[in-house]
């Protein structure tokens, strides 16, 4: 027992070998940031974003470039409100917001310089209908049918790609 003691006297009386960098707090906290980062980024690079990989391309992945249509310029014929043909005594009114898209610049400078031909068109297919025959979803695909072919007469050939409409409102 007197060895135990003299031995625990001999460890007492050394030095103990102290670590600074390890009472600084601050530097403590930095490592093991520094740490948790590596391994995040080690996590995500070599686990997650493989995993990520194999089942983008089960579900299709992302579109290849070739896939993507040619996208044309797009104009606006400005707000348009037009009197439809209505049965009642109140008069009932379309207001239209129409944009056509185009092949080129070159055409699109053409629908600028005739803007109001082009509006005229809108107005003339749009005011010969009723309100009933706009307010179900295949008739506002008639309504666009009708102004995309009539419109189609008044521009170069296969110039004009599409007919959308940004605000349509019966009253």
């Amino acid at each position: 027992m007197a060895e135990l003691n003299d031995d625990i006297e001999e460890q007492a009386d050394e030095p103990i070998e102290r670590r600074p960098w390890l009472e600084n707090k601050l530097v403590l906290l930095g490592a093991i940031v520094a740490v948790q980062i590596v391994m995040a980024v080690v996590l995500t690079r070599f686990v997650i974003a493989p995993k990520l990989a194999v089942q983008a391309a089960d579900v299709g992945g992302a579109v290849p470039t070739a896939q993507v249509p040619d996208v044309g310029v797009i104009i606006g014929l400005q707000e348009i409100i037009v009197t439809l043909q209505s049965e009642g005594k109140l008069p009932r009114y379309l207001r239209i917001d129409v944009n056509l898209e185009v092949a080129d610049q070159k055409t699109a400078k053409l629908v600028t310089a005739r803007l109001p031909q082009l509006r005229d068109v809108v107005i003339m297919a749009a005011s010969a209908r009723s309100p009933a025959d706009i307010q179900s979803p295949e008739g506002k695909q008639g309504l666009r049918e009708e102004i995309f072919n009539q419109l189609a007469t008044k521009l170069p050939p296969d110039k004009l790609r599409n007919v959308y409409f940004s605000d349509l409102v019966i009253q």
